[in-house]
């Protein structure tokens, strides 16, 4: 018989931060591609929103991985 595992919430909630931060990177970059595309002159703020959403999504996957690591979840 299949051993059961518990999943841990928080290992959970976790990944659905990281996931969204990544989702919200890919939306910054598929808006810049487009800007660039039809030249619209906002492009520079995205710049400073795509490095924001990049440092938010390396810290969502550190704290991932920290939880993971330390607890030894799955």
């Amino acid at each position: 018989m299949a051993e059961s595992i518990d999943i841990c919430p928080e290992r959970e909630l976790l990944l659905s931060l990281w996931t969204d931060c990544s989702n919200r990177v890919t939306r910054l970059l598929d808006e810049q591609l487009a800007a660039i595309r039809d030249a619209h002159p906002g492009i520079a703020t995205l710049d400073e929103r795509i490095r924001i959403a990049k440092n938010t999504e390396v810290e969502a996957c550190r704290a991932y991985y920290g939880h993971v690591n330390a607890h030894k979840c799955v």
